[in-house]
């Protein structure tokens, strides 16, 4: 099998930017967002995660990984270069998905923590200090925020695995100072421990091109002594679906039955789904 190349790097650098992202050379924290053809929606992603991380004194580098979509060619890295700087952008010669590109982020990054975050959160002030604490309990492997809706109603603080494969959003959030554990969070913010990526794996990339990965990633956590939980002092807004523009509900029936096939376990171990959810 022929190796993949890897893409070449640059870093963004408007001459008049919205926002501009500090250089630190040996960064705690390393933020990757995996792209398909998005657009300004994560010129407004990457402001919030500034101006969140200011004060925070947390030394960090940001990453993007734009995955090559045919119908949108460069719409990202365009995007970028006339509003940013300080931006690290590696170019995918080809669509590695979610999961592939999230691996090759970790790859092109140092940090000893990695964030995955998606070009359409919008951060708030004190949200990763909280995360990066819950990382420091050993059985813990992934962090997660409580995801909200552009409203502030909650969008989800974790969610269930039915018995069928299928998931639904929990709506409970923790109290502040508290962590929940549930089946897994969805991974569009999350944060890991280099190691403990490592040491599960990374993300399966059979799950192409996205949906259930993180499903899967969490299960194999569980299953090697590790966990999710989600941060009640932790918070994002997710406005999900923002970051294309393809409003299609997807069919993930593919990515579901070889979750059942990878965990046959689930049909048994798991609840079945309420007739009223």
């Amino acid at each position: 099998m022929a190796k993949t190349r890897l893409p070449d790097r640059f870093v963004t650098a408007s001459p008049r930017p919205v926002v501009s992202v500090p250089a630190h050379s040996q960064p705690t924290v390393s933020l990757v967002t995996v792209t398909f053809g998005t657009g300004p929606i994560i010129t407004d992603s990457i402001f919030s995660l500034v101006e969140s991380l200011a004060a925070s004194g947390i030394a960090y580098e940001y990453l993007v990984v734009d995955n090559a979509n045919p119908d949108a060619c460069d719409l990202t890295v365009n995007t970028l270069c006339l509003s940013t700087s300080g931006v690290r952008v590696v170019n995918s010669t080809s669509n590695l998905g979610f999961g592939g590109g999230c691996d090759l982020g970790v790859h092109c990054t140092t940090g000893d923590i990695v964030g995955f975050v998606n070009p359409d959160v919008m951060f708030e002030t004190g949200w990763i200090a909280p995360l990066i604490h819950a990382l420091s309990e050993p059985t813990v492997s992934i962090a997660a925020p409580v995801l909200l809706n552009p409203d502030r109603t909650i969008q989800e603080a974790g969610q269930r695995l039915w018995s069928d494969g299928t998931t639904s959003p929990i709506l409970d959030a923790p109290a502040d100072g508290e962590v929940a554990r549930p089946d897994y969070a969805s991974a569009a913010c999350w944060l890991i421990r280099r190691d403990e990526y490592h040491r599960l794996g990374g993300f399966d990339r059979a799950f192409f091109p996205a949906y259930y990965e993180d499903v899967d990633f969490a299960l194999r956590a569980l299953s090697l002594g590790g966990s999710t939980v989600v941060v009640g002092d932790s918070q994002v807004v997710h406005r999900k679906g923002a970051s294309t523009a393809d409003d299609r509900v997807p069919d993930t029936t593919p990515q579901r039955l070889l979750l059942l096939d990878r965990w046959p376990d689930i049909a048994d171990t798991r609840p079945a789904r309420p007739l009223d959810e």
